[in-house]
């Protein structure tokens, strides 16, 4: 099949579109037609329950998971095999989260994004290529060139770096006493590096077919990230690990799981190879927690509980309903009824173990207070992080999202007073 990048992005882009990455792009192109298949399922299910006044509903137990061989009910009561987790995954108190790109910055000012990420003291950080990464010109091509120029140890990269840690260290010395970088170099090995792709919902806006039709945004992110970073990543000792955003259902899931094995197998990688977390997003996910776990399988290790998309998801679910009302959005936190109800589903989902004794990973939400402004104020976001870490570990979490590397060091003492690994099977 051949692909057309538009404009002269394949030369200005060379170190990210290499011969390597537009062969596999190539080998899984025939997957769009699936992508955009399922997509336009997912319209027709949503106007469908909107017209006929339909709640969303569980999968018959009985039923085979669409586009698989799987049993609901098999999935249900973990006959599939899942994934270990792997050595860098096993503590994630800590996670950040952010791009690795800033709009329309030169290349060292968008690097020091990675920088900040990398050095500061969280045990993994996803890199957002979606929601927090603006969808604007050329923006998922910087965020892919600058993930492999701090992955490689680039020098432009260790340069930047460099000058990061000393600000970084300047300002933890003058918030908390103390500096919090002491080797720079050793530092950013410590990070796990997770990349978020773009949802199957997504086109990417520089690659077609032949026939004029947009390769969907998953197939170009996984394969891009994947496929420029692999053997580097391997080479350091670290996992493959993707977060995958919006999935509904679990034949969606499918879907990933099919693209995430096509590459595998495109680069003679062992299926399994590519770790993933699901970020929980939608109200009809949360009714096929375990069928997205099994369909999954080898790829699988945890599931990730949000609020924002979440609260949406519900909302636009109940829409037809003229009798539900949400409250107030800044009412509706963790602890309130149906979202409660979700963590709980959750929960229970990871703490299921496959045939193998296997258990997944529970992440908690993100935490959105960060340390600014007014003496009053900082410490009322402080105590609010602080709170939020603690009912969540006392939950179960195996950690806790961040919004801001300055929260890293805030939250985790949290999670040290327990000195423990994840709560696998808590």
């Amino acid at each position: 099949m051949t692909l057309v990048i538009r404009d002269n992005l394949q030369e200005i882009y060379s170190d990210v579109y290499t011969p390597q990455a537009l062969a596999a792009l190539t080998a899984l192109a025939p997957l769009n037609q699936r992508i955009k298949t399922v997509m336009e399922a997912r319209l027709k299910r949503r106007a469908h329950r909107g017209q006929t006044h339909t709640r969303i509903q569980f999968l018959d137990p009985q039923s085979t998971i669409p586009g698989t061989p799987i049993r609901v009910q098999d999935a249900r009561e973990g006959h599939f095999e899942g994934s270990p987790i792997p050595a860098d995954l096993q503590r994630q108190w800590i996670q950040g989260t952010g791009p690795a790109a800033k709009p329309n910055a030169p290349l060292e000012s968008s690097l020091r994004n990675v920088a900040y990420a990398l050095l500061s003291g969280a045990d993994g950080w996803m890199f957002d290529g979606e929601d927090a990464l603006g969808q604007i010109t050329t923006m998922s091509l910087d965020n892919q060139r600058n993930l492999k120029l701090a992955i490689h140890k680039d020098p432009v990269f260790l340069n930047t770096a460099r000058q990061v840690a000393q600000e970084m260290n300047r300002w933890a010395d003058g918030f908390l006493g103390r500096t919090i970088i002491t080797d720079w170099e050793q530092q950013l090995a410590f990070t796990t590096k997770i990349f978020r792709a773009r949802g199957l919902h997504l086109d990417d806006r520089h690659i077609r077919d032949a026939d004029g039709v947009a390769l969907a945004a998953s197939i170009v992110d996984t394969t891009l990230y994947v496929v420029n970073n692999y053997q580097a990543l391997q080479q350091a000792g670290s996992s493959i690990v993707l977060y995958l955003p919006k999935i509904q259902t679990a034949e969606e899931a499918g879907v990933w799981n099919q693209l995430l094995t096509a590459l595998e197998t495109h680069l003679g990688l062992p299926v399994g190879t590519i770790k993933v977390y699901v970020l929980v997003e939608q109200l009809e996910a949360t009714h096929q927690l375990m069928e997205i776990r099994a369909v999954l399988g080898r790829h699988f290790v945890g599931d990730n509980t949000g609020r924002w998309d979440y609260i949406n998801s519900v909302s636009d679910a109940m829409a037809w309903d003229k009798s539900f009302v949400n409250p107030n959005i800044e009412a509706i936190t963790m602890t309130y009824g149906y979202m409660r109800n979700y963590e709980d589903r959750v929960r229970r989902a990871v703490n299921t173990p496959d045939r193998n004794g296997n258990y997944a990973l529970w992440q908690g939400g993100m935490e959105p207070n960060i340390p600014v402004g007014s003496e009053a104020g900082v410490e009322a976001s402080m105590q609010k992080a602080v709170a939020g870490a603690q009912r969540e570990q006392a939950a179960g979490a195996s950690g806790k999202w961040v919004a801001h590397w300055k929260m890293v060091h805030i939250v985790r003492p949290v999670w040290e007073q327990v000195g423990e690994p994840n709560q696998l099977g808590r």
